[in-house]
């Protein structure tokens, strides 16, 4: 990652996000239900989806939409990238590389000046700013698990953190973490739908991904 990095966080989400898996099935498995069997995003909508993307960029009279490959690993520094704001930093995709540059947009130095005048030459052509989560995700991300819960009483006090007050995010976690399964759980379903953004902004910016095995 060339650039200023942001700072990382040091909660549990950061760590849960190397446990992230992937089987002959599952292009990204989110998590496990009580009896073992995991759900995620098949391989098979995967495909589906990059097929059906294809032909309708092709049958619209435009080219086949530019296939990036990126690792595991760059994908998710993408993901991070999504996930986390800091003020006066931007975050921008090379398409060509994959590679993450980070920008300040204040206090620049010598190095910052000429990335800046890099992404600038190469701004929606090479350089795409990778958009930031918005709170509003946030929200339907807890409200969308907290219906997954199965035991009735940790559901009904997540449900009523939600219906409104301060600190809804804190609080939503603060309540999770008296389960640690649970706890764990709601990170990976969090950067599944991370995960899922990042390449629907992808194929918003006409870059079909593909993730090396």
């Amino acid at each position: 990652m060339r650039g200023r990095k942001k700072k990382k966080r040091t909660d549990h989400k950061s760590e849960s996000a190397e446990l992230l898996e992937q089987d002959e099935n599952f292009y990204s498995i989110a998590g496990h239900t009580d009896g073992g069997f995991p759900y995620g995003f098949t391989s098979e909508e995967y495909e589906t989806e990059l097929r059906a993307e294809s032909i309708k960029v092709i049958a619209a009279g435009g080219e086949p939409m530019k296939e990036l490959k990126l690792s595991k690993q760059q994908l998710q520094e993408i993901v991070d990238a999504y996930d986390m704001y800091v003020e006066g930093i931007e975050s921008f995709l090379n398409i060509e590389t994959g590679e993450v540059v980070i920008l300040r947009t204040f206090d620049r130095d010598d190095e910052d000046e000429e990335l800046s005048e890099i992404i600038e030459e190469g701004f929606n052509d090479v350089y795409f700013r990778i958009p930031g989560r918005e709170s509003n995700e946030g929200y339907e991300d807890m409200m969308d698990f907290a219906v997954t819960i199965e035991d009735a009483k940790l559901q009904s006090r997540l449900m009523h953190i939600l219906s409104g007050g301060k600190r809804i995010f804190r609080r939503f976690k603060d309540a999770l973490s008296s389960d640690g399964e649970q706890l764990e759980r709601y990170y990976q379903f969090v950067e599944e739908r991370n995960r899922k953004r990042v390449s629907d902004w992808l194929k918003s910016i006409e870059v079909k991904l593909i993730l090396e095995q």
